[in-house]
């Protein structure tokens, strides 16, 4: 083969490439929703709570490129895991969503009320949530419309079948809401295994690491359009820690998820929408 034929051949076959990873980036991967599971072992997981699945999912961005038709699947997706108990990570409607009607507000809730958890659905605020009042009273209504429980600087004993339980802890958005530490950890013991949910991923620097078993975030998508030394996304709050998994001095880890929707641009590169779900493990202690 000629040199020339080697070259034309490289040239298209890298365009056909190009190509194709720009039509999933915009037509495909904002709408499939990967499933990324986890295990939470720890011998402060009670038997009781052994095998709970724990589904999380956050920044829903709706009324904009999120659908009505891409949520229904979304909701689909949830309720095929069978999750015992599921938590919003904030951020409920897109920051240029369409006005927000009663229309839009009750189709929302009606579907977001679909998703089935025997033990429990809970929420934290975004910094979207409560960019103003009015956007704040609408995402209240919409969530408590939906059978979730907001939490707000507060913590939660979650139960399975006994007295035994894990505890959660919802801390504000540190953007345009407020995180009191002091507030959420009032009531939580440190032979508890404590789940903290905060929708700003670099909050989980200022939790107490004694109190702090695992911290769940969003916000940053992922960086939603990520090449390595950069991304579409990059947002105040998330610089730290804008995506995966980080331990903070050995002692806890930080999961900042990807997210299930999409802003500025309905696109999605190497930062795929996804549903995280946990499954608790009770962890015996070793013999000596």
């Amino acid at each position: 083969m000629k040199i020339w034929h080697k070259i034309l051949l490289v040239f298209s076959l890298t365009l056909l490439l190009a190509s194709a990873l720009a039509y999933d980036a915009f037509y495909s991967a904002p709408s499939r929703f990967t499933i990324r599971h986890e295990t939470l072992s720890s011998i402060y997981i009670p038997e009781q709570l052994d095998g709970v699945k724990i589904l999380y999912f956050s920044d829903l961005d709706y009324n904009n490129f999120m659908d009505e038709q891409r949520l229904a699947k979304l909701v689909r997706t949830m309720n095929e895991l069978s999750p015992d108990v599921v938590i919003f990570g904030g951020d409920l409607f897109d920051q240029n969503a369409r006005p927000v009607n009663p229309r839009s507000m009750s189709t929302l809730s009606g579907m977001l009320k679909q998703i089935e958890a025997p033990l429990g659905k809970f929420a934290v605020l975004g910094d979207i949530d409560e960019r103003s009042e009015e956007r704040l009273a609408n995402v209240r209504t919409v969530l408590y419309d939906a059978d979730f429980e907001v939490l707000k600087n507060q913590s939660l004993n979650l139960h399975n079948t006994g007295t035994d339980t894990v505890v959660l802890v919802g801390l504000d958005n540190s953007l345009t809401g407020y995180a009191d530490i002091n507030a959420a950890y009032a009531n939580v013991s440190r032979t508890s295994y404590t789940i903290t949910i905060c929708h700003t991923p670099d909050t989980a620097d200022y939790v107490p690491s004694d109190l702090t078993k695992y911290f769940l975030a969003g916000h940053s998508h992922g960086g939603q359009v990520y090449w390595f030394f950069g991304s579409l996304l990059e947002p105040e709050m998330a610089e730290k820690y804008l995506r995966g998994k980080h331990t903070i001095n050995g002692l806890y880890t930080v999961d900042v998820t990807n997210g299930v929707g999409t802003t500025i641009k309905d696109v999605r590169f190497l930062a795929n929408a996804e549903i995280v779900l946990y499954r608790l493990e009770h962890k015996n202690i070793a013999p000596n």
